[in-house]
Order: structure tokens, then C-alpha cells, then sequence
């Protein structure tokens, strides 16, 4: 009897402990909540939030949107809101006062929550977009192409930090531009459903744009810019089988120089 009391308390015990353990392994990989502010949306936390869930910490994370700070701290992450640039508690905002934080690597242009999040996250998103480990030199080679020729144009138009001198007036207008794009998403004025709902759908629209520009761009760089650097990197290494100068280069074969 004893013997059977026993056996059931282990079974109960036992139970007990793998319920206990399987409810904490499904919080390990329960849904992260990432957060960034309600109201109108810009290029950079929709770039920042695309960004942030392709990367495996995050992946598929819940979108919440609200400027209420209680609601903020209990969240994973925060984009663009909250006052607070600390990595380690996955915080990426940059208005607040004394801000300066730029890419570094001889990029000096103010980021923005696009850029914060691409500086830690980059180099694994690049590296599961090109199937390669993180230390591959082709890696961070695309890591700055990218920073460059898309993430730095966001920085600094969400920063107010013109291309050219602007001492004299546009000859003319564009609104073209990715910015610009992701800004009509935003609800118009006449729209009769100004609802918190339709709000998050029209900023999951502008995620999906921004991240459709952003991958675009790491393919391009990927597919047609690495290859025709190979090339032209062979060649300058050969230039002195071509001119004891070193000043020549014979490309051997057609490809784009930039």
C-alpha cells in the first residue's frame, strides 16, 4: 500500500515538474512585443521595426504602438520612442536630449531609430540574407554598402540633415522618395475610420514598404555589386602586369565601377 502511495506522489511530483518546465520553455519562445509610438509613422521605425524581426531574437514580433511609458517598460523592445538608447535592454530612441550616437566606420551622420537597430542587428541580417556566417569579409563588406547607399539617406532626413547646402531654393519638387511614400501612408484627414486599428494597419503597410526597399537594396549589392567589386579588385591587383606605373587597369571583363 505504502509502496503504491509512493509511486503515485512520484508520478504527481513528476507531473507537476514537466508542466512547470514546459510552461517555462514555452515562455523562452513565447512572441516578443516590440514597441514604437502611436500617432503618424516615419520611414525610420518602420525600417527599424522590419529590421528588428528579421532577426532571430525577434522574429515575427507583435508590433505595439503607444507612447504610454508603463505599457513601454514592460516590453521587449522599444523603437523610436521612450526617451532611452541602451542596446542592452533592446531600447533605440533618439530624440532625447544629448543624443549623438552615429554609425561610425567613417559614417558620421546622426541616427535615427533605422540606423540604431541596423548598427546592432545588421550584420545578422546581412548574413542570413547572403547564407554566411557573420565573419565572412563579404558580410561586412555589404553590411557598410547598405549603410551607405540606403540606412544613412534615412538617418538624416529623419534627423533634418540636408544632402546639400540649402542656401538656395529647390528647382523643383520631389516627393518620390521613400520617406515621402511611407508618409501618404499615414490615415488622411478625410478618412472617416481614424481608429487605433486602422491606424496599426496603414503602419504594417509602411513596415512592409520600407522592409521591401531595404531587401531590394541588400540583394542588389548582394547579387551585382559583390560580384563586379570581385572583379575590379582582381584587376587592380594585376595593374602592374599592365603598366609598370600601376596607374592602368584592363578590366577583364564588362561590369559597373562605383
Amino acid at each position: 500500500m505504502f509502496g503504491s502511495r509512493g509511486l503515485c506522489c512520484s508520478r504527481i511530483w513528476n507531473r507537476s515538474l514537466f508542466l512547470k518546465r514546459s510552461s517555462n520553455f514555452r515562455a523562452s519562445f513565447s512572441t516578443k512585443r516590440v514597441g514604437t509610438h502611436n500617432g503618424t509613422f516615419h520611414c525610420d521605425e518602420a525600417l527599424a521595426c522590419f529590421i528588428l524581426r528579421r532577426s532571430n531574437r525577434f522574429s515575427d514580433a507583435q508590433i505595439v504602438r503607444t507612447r504610454d511609458h508603463q505599457v513601454l517598460e514592460k516590453l521587449d523592445a522599444a523603437l523610436d520612442v521612450g526617451g532611452v538608447y541602451d542596446p542592452q535592454s533592446e531600447r533605440y530612441d533618439h530624440h532625447q536630449k544629448g543624443f549623438s550616437e552615429v554609425f561610425g566606420l567613417g559614417f558620421n551622420t546622426k541616427l535615427s531609430s533605422a540606423g540604431l537597430v541596423y548598427k546592432h542587428y545588421g550584420l545578422e541580417i546581412i548574413s542570413k540574407e547572403l547564407q554566411l556566417e557573420q565573419r565572412h569579409p563579404d558580410v561586412f563588406r555589404l553590411f557598410l554598402a547598405v549603410y551607405k547607399n540606403f540606412i544613412e539617406a534615412v538617418d538624416a532626413l529623419d534627423n533634418g540633415i540636408h544632402q546639400y547646402d540649402t542656401d538656395q531654393p529647390p528647382r523643383y519638387v520631389n516627393n518620390t522618395s521613400l520617406g515621402h511614400r511611407i508618409g501618404r501612408l499615414n490615415l488622411d484627414w478625410i478618412e472617416p475610420d481614424q481608429s487605433s486599428a486602422k491606424e496599426d494597419e496603414a503602419f504594417h503597410r509602411a513596415m512592409e514598404l520600407a522592409g521591401s526597399e531595404f531587401l531590394e537594396c541588400v540583394h542588389f549589392h548582394a547579387k551585382s555589386w559583390l560580384p563586379a567589386r570581385s572583379i575590379v579588385m582582381e584587376c587592380l591587383a594585376k595593374r602592374y602586369d599592365i603598366d609598370s606605373s600601376g596607374e592602368i587597369m584592363k578590366l577583364s571583363k564588362q561590369c559597373p565601377v562605383s
